[in-house]
């Protein structure tokens, strides 16, 4: 059990560490990383969760089209509820995740917004850590920014 919980977070430290290389990407999401990494962000293991989450948000901040899988694998309102629910350490990395997803479009802000992402981005704001406030904030703004025009 011990190896097996090794080896998930082995696994989400992986592929975290590729996304930051963009001439990983297109193999990572060939070999179909994503579908991987969404059960994950279930993970009873917390480090799993907030790596999956990092992973999804790399992912995510590369192109619109992988933002785009995000949404389509309705990643997004597991990562909304879960802002409510863990530690400081995955609301950063998911609020992370919503930015990743919101820069792209005002097609994919307003996804963001549509799975309730706003009220849990502003009770972010309210959190002690300053990076949990910083993640939800530039969050916030990708989303205003699309919405100003």
């Amino acid at each position: 059990f011990e190896q097996y919980q090794k080896a998930r977070l082995t696994f989400v430290q992986s592929v975290a560490d590729l996304a930051t290389r963009p001439q990983n990407i297109e193999t990572l999401q060939n070999a179909g990383v994503m579908a991987l990494l969404r059960p994950l962000l279930l993970d009873v293991v917390p480090s799993v969760q907030q790596t999956a989450a990092l992973a999804l948000g790399r992912l995510a901040n590369y192109s619109d089209h992988l933002a785009e899988s995000v949404v389509r694998g309705d990643i997004l309102p597991q990562l909304v509820y879960s802002l409510a629910e863990q530690n400081r350490f995955y609301k950063k990395a998911a609020a992370f995740v919503l930015r990743a997803v919101a820069k792209h479009s005002p097609q994919l802000a307003q996804s963001v917004i549509d799975c309730g992402a706003l009220d849990a981005l502003v009770v972010c704001l309210e959190e002690f850590d300053p990076s949990v406030k910083e993640a939800a904030t530039w969050a916030l703004g990708y989303i205003a920014r699309h919405n100003a025009g």
